[in-house]
C-alpha cells in the first residue's frame, strides 16, 4: 500500500470497521483477517526487475527497514 491514510478513508467511507489494536486491520466478509500496511516499512524483499514487471518499481523502503535488512544480510550495504 502506498498511502495507508488514503486506504483508511476509503475504507471508512465503504463502512469497514478495523479491527482495535495497534494495526490497520479488519475481518472481510467471509470472515478473514486483512492486514493493510506498507511495502516501505516491512522486512519483504523483491528483486528490482520483478517489482518493476508488476508495476511497483516506484516502491522504497524506508531507511530504517533497509538497516534491519542489512542486519540480516538481505540488502546492499550502503
Amino acid at each position: 500500500m502506498d498511502d495507508k491514510d488514503l486506504a483508511r478513508r476509503r475504507l471508512e467511507d465503504l463502512g469497514v470497521t478495523f479491527l482495535d489494536g495497534p494495526f490497520m486491520d479488519f475481518l472481510d466478509p467471509w470472515g478473514n483477517r486483512v492486514e493493510i500496511t506498507t511495502y516501505a516499512k516491512i522486512q519483504y524483499t523483491k528483486a528490482d526487475h520483478v517489482l518493476r514487471g508488476m508495476g511497483l518499481g516506484h516502491l522504497q523502503k524506508t531507511p530504517d527497514a533497509l538497516d534491519e535488512l542489512r542486519d540480516k544480510g538481505m540488502a546492499p550495504e550502503t
